[in-house]
């Protein structure tokens, strides 16, 4: 069966936030009330929020239109990015990126959780806004939910919990893994910034023997020649996720120029300032095209390309690309050049050889483990489609 239709506002009170002034140092100079930005939730692996990196005070909170939303609220972003959500544990209030929800005895607050996770994408259709989409109290008020019966809606909310759990334990696992591959390089290396080992320093151009920007042509969601490598394409991490790819034709004389193959680095030379610098190895045995936002990076018989990967994607790496770039209109930039000249340790090749070596089985596991998330994200998905279709029953089903 399928579920009765409800506006948000008949079951749940939207409410707004606000910001204090900033040049009032006493709205600022205690923590009596949590004040969460989008930011704050955007990378929250958990149902739940509790606890915002800034706090204001009572005089800041009365000073503005902010709200106090108590616990069980549901933190729901309104625009930059629009519907990212969380559970609130404690008393808090927002800034106005947000049109939070307070459940009424109508509806379960986990429920109502994975309801909006799962219309995210049907929200986010409703903004408006040249450049930064943004929904509005009153769109948001009117945004239909499925709502069955309050105890229907706590069994579907522990089974997809279960399973949104289940996704959550590789992601922590990836995580994990990454960071030991950080501690390899450490270990290895010593810290960049320090260099506690005594490396000769010189530039990243010193291991390389070319770095070109790739294709400006445009590229196609219809099947070609050659998939498309772009910068949503690299993580954040230094791995890659193929799962948005474009692709391309291209003519013979320009393969060896725009083709990248199994050990090359590409950089991300343009991006938000958080995620410029974005670097990871190519691994795949078939040839990809690569788009102008990136460089590819060949190395020289003095540099291993996990050894320069691992390099920009540990903690001063990172730090050194957030110094360097320039940002225009919301946009940062690193260009060829300037990557070329970042400073770096120069430990003999054989050690990097070594450390490569090293890397490859945490690389193999990291592998396993998005294989594994991809197929409990197929399931989770499936459910939650069933789950507000109405064409499952969830009465039946056991949770532990």
């Amino acid at each position: 069966m399928s579920w009765p239709l409800v506006a948000l506002k008949d079951c749940c009170t939207v409410v707004g936030g606000a910001t204090p002034r900033r040049e009032v140092e006493s709205y600022w100079d205690s923590k009596d009330v949590p004040w969460v930005t989008p930011k704050d939730i955007s990378k929250i692996n958990s149902l739940y929020i509790n606890d915002a990196p800034e706090y204001i005070s009572n005089e800041g909170f009365d000073s503005c239109a902010a709200c106090k939303l108590p616990i069980g609220s549901l933190l729901l972003t309104s625009r930059a990015p629009i519907g990212n959500i969380a559970i609130t544990t404690k008393e808090m209030c927002t800034n106005q990126g947000f049109k939070s929800l307070i459940p009424s005895y109508k509806v379960d607050v986990k429920y109502l959780y994975f309801c909006m996770l799962h219309s995210a994408e049907r929200l986010e259709n409703e903004g408006n806004g040249a450049t930064f989409k943004e929904v509005s109290k009153k769109i948001v008020e009117a945004f239909k939910i499925p709502l069955p019966p309050l105890e229907t809606q706590k069994q579907i909310a522990a089974v997809l919990e279960k399973a949104d759990q289940l996704r959550k334990d590789c992601q922590q696992m990836e995580q994990e893994l990454n960071s030991l591959a950080q501690s390899v390089f450490i270990e290895m290396f010593g810290d960049p910034a320090t260099n506690p080992k005594g490396w000769k320093i010189g530039t990243i151009a010193e291991l390389l023997s070319s770095a070109n920007y790739g294709t400006s042509e445009k590229s196609s969601t219809d099947i070609l020649k050659y998939p498309v490598l772009r910068m949503n394409n690299i993580t954040y991490e230094g791995n890659w996720d193929f799962t948005s790819l474009k692709y391309m034709d291209m003519d013979e004389k320009d393969e060896d120029k725009y083709l990248v193959q199994d050990g090359d680095i590409l950089f991300n030379r343009t991006n938000s300032k958080e995620l410029v610098g974005k670097t990871a190895v190519y691994r795949e045995k078939e040839p990809m095209a690569y788009a102008g936002y990136l460089v590819r990076a060949r190395c020289n018989k003095f540099g291993h390309p996990d050894y320069i990967s691992s390099f920009m994607n540990s903690k001063y790496g990172k730090q050194t690309l957030q110094t360097m770039c320039k940002s225009i209109v919301g946009m940062a930039n690193i260009n060829a050049k300037e990557f070329q000249s970042i400073k770096i340790a120069k430990p003999p090749i054989e050690l990097q050889i070594d450390f490569s070596v090293r890397i490859a089985k945490i690389r193999a596991l990291i592998q396993e483990v998005k294989l594994q998330d991809l197929e409990y994200q197929k399931v989770f998905n499936a459910l939650m489609q069933k789950a507000f279709s109405g064409e499952h029953n969830f009465a039946n089903v056991k949770t532990s």
